[in-house]
């Protein structure tokens, strides 16, 4: 309908109307029905249970999941186009750091962590542990929601993650994780309970720290706003800033409770090690990390989630299901998770005059 429009209104400009009347009303109505359609297909079910400690619930192609992904990524970057209008720029939340402080991560130097993960691979990888297929480094998100800058090794048998230590260049802890006792693993959004208030404590800190940060400091130093910015005063206070904040972040957890709830003693005690699932999210350079995703493979956690489908797929003995829904994370106050994590105690780098 609308290239017969184009086409007329380029050669006929003067019988346009005459032109949409020669089109069939029934071709008409059918477009209008399919276009009616598309939305309705995409539409997202409405029953999705999000608690997913005790399994998951939406079963689908994980093919498609990390498709979606991508191709949203890709139509982020195409709609930030220099043709917009100019409007508030807010800070980007659902990047983790900046491009400044990314810097002082001991990571982010040149062959850090392929030297690193090489050493990994040779003292801690033996034949009965199965092939390698590939290895990363990805921020892994523990019970009490604390990130921490890992290893992770993946075999045909099992995955590995290891605690190293970047500035002495050493292994600290590692731990074993086999493909044969898992009987779930989701993927998706990393989420909190309705009832959580770690996104309003999250908007909180983060409004007054971009108010302090952006509007006291800059007016300190009388940095000036940029060509066509809004002025500091017209950004200082606003309600924006201070909204609840939400992950914003996609994660993989693997599981191996067989649907069973994690025990109190467990869930109460942030020094336990035996909870039954691992959580994984990429690592904050993978948002940072200079060209395309050939180069930030490395950090990116849905090129792991893949590897490890394929691996769960090649046991004939692995009764696994993998699944694609939000990710709880059993989080109500996050005080103490809320201060590590704005920090960034799970990684190694630069502190001012100290390193750790």
């Amino acid at each position: 309908m609308s290239d017969l429009l184009d086409d007329d209104l380029e050669f006929r400009g003067g019988t346009l109307q005459l032109s949409a009347d020669h089109v069939p009303s029934e071709s008409v109505e059918n477009q209008q029905g399919n276009v009616s359609e598309i939305p309705a297909r995409r539409k997202p079910p409405s029953n999705v249970n999000p608690s997913v400690l005790s399994g998951a619930d939406s079963l689908t192609s994980s093919t498609s999941s990390f498709a979606d992904a991508r191709n949203e990524e890709q139509m982020n970057a195409t709609a930030a186009t220099p043709t917009e209008s100019v409007k508030t720029v807010y800070p980007r939340y659902d990047v983790p750091f900046n491009k400044e402080n990314i810097k002082d991560f001991f990571t982010f130097r040149k062959g850090v962590v392929e030297t690193a993960i090489q050493e990994c691979i040779t003292a801690l990888l033996f034949p009965e542990d199965g092939e390698y297929l590939g290895s990363w480094l990805l921020t892994e998100i523990t019970l009490w929601d604390n990130e921490k800058e890992r290893i992770v090794l993946l075999t045909s048998r099992l995955v590995m993650t290891i605690k190293y230590d970047f500035i002495a260049m050493k292994q600290l802890d590692f731990k074993k994780t086999y493909l044969d006792d898992l009987d779930t693993i989701v993927i998706g959004e990393l989420v909190y309970p309705q009832s959580s208030l770690v996104p309003r404590i999250n908007g909180i800190a983060t409004g007054v720290t971009t108010v302090v940060k952006d509007c006291v400091i800059d007016r300190l130093c009388r940095r000036p706003s940029a060509e066509g910015q809004p002025d500091v005063a017209d950004r200082l206070f606003d309600p924006k800033y201070f909204e609840p904040r939400e992950r914003n972040l996609r994660g993989v957890r693997l599981m191996w409770n067989k649907g069973e709830p994690v025990p109190l003693k467990t869930v109460w005690n942030p020094f336990s090690q035996d909870v039954p699932f691992l959580t994984f999210a990429s690592h904050p350079i993978f948002w940072h990390k200079e060209g395309g995703l050939e180069e930030k493979v490395t950090y990116d956690m849905e090129t792991f989630a893949q590897k490890l489908q394929r691996a769960i797929e090649c046991m004939p003995s692995s009764a696994c299901c993998i699944h694609h829904s939000p990710i709880v994370i059993q989080s109500y106050v996050g005080l103490t998770s809320l201060l590590h994590n704005k920090t960034s105690m799970g990684f190694f780098k630069v502190r001012g005059k100290f390193s750790f």
